[in-house]
């Protein structure tokens, strides 16, 4: 019999995970099928069935776990900046794989349902944990935000989102992306020398 200790199991789930972002990917998460993430994850179906009851509970799984390294964001501004622009390797995929991955499920998700509900509360979610950073730093005066924490975390996730969709659908080099994302970023918050000329109170 297969080996069922919870190391073992967890490694089983992790690749049914990494293969269902792979293949919605590849073709977003309507026209991904059970047998798809099979092949990808070198799995039965009956292996896979152990893990997740259907494909939704799957795609809702996908979503979280692609999510995960988001809600983890450092202390300080410029590691802010570097942990969201950093796609590169994230959760060791490429780049196109976490842009195409993220933009399928955000436009499979625009329809009313299930998958809409737990989208959106899952990016309201890291929406907040980038808000209440913000807000930190905004007090301890490391940064001066433009806008209030809130809309400037609802900014910033828009404009992530909105380049990698301009960069897919123009052909533009997703690796050529990122010093771009960093400059866009830098629009969030005053410059040094505009920080450091406003009057002590």
């Amino acid at each position: 019999m297969p080996k069922r200790d919870p190391e073992h199991m967890q490694a089983q789930k992790e690749r049914i995970l990494r293969a269902a972002i792979q293949c919605i990917a590849a073709t977003g998460p309507e026209r991904m099928s059970v047998p798809d993430i099979c092949r990808r994850a070198g799995l039965s179906t009956g292996a896979l069935y152990v893990h997740f009851r259907n494909k939704g509970e799957i795609v809702e799984s996908a979503m979280r776990y692609g999510n995960a390294m988001e809600l983890l964001l450092p202390q300080t501004w410029h590691g802010i900046v570097e942990s969201l622009t950093a796609m590169e390797g994230h959760l060791g995929f490429d780049i196109a794989t976490i842009a195409r991955f993220r933009l399928h499920m955000h436009a499979a998700a625009a329809a009313p349902g299930e998958l809409h509900d737990a989208l959106a509360q899952m990016l309201n979610e890291s929406i907040e944990i980038l808000a209440d950073k913000l807000e930190v730093l905004s007090r301890r005066k490391d940064i001066t935000l433009r806008m209030a924490p809130m809309e400037a975390a609802t900014a910033i996730a828009a404009f992530l989102d909105g380049m990698l969709w301009l960069a897919l659908s123009t052909d533009r080099p997703l690796n050529q992306v990122n010093a771009n994302l960093k400059q866009g970023l830098a629009c969030f918050v005053e410059p040094p020398e505009v920080q450091s000329a406003r009057p002590v109170t």
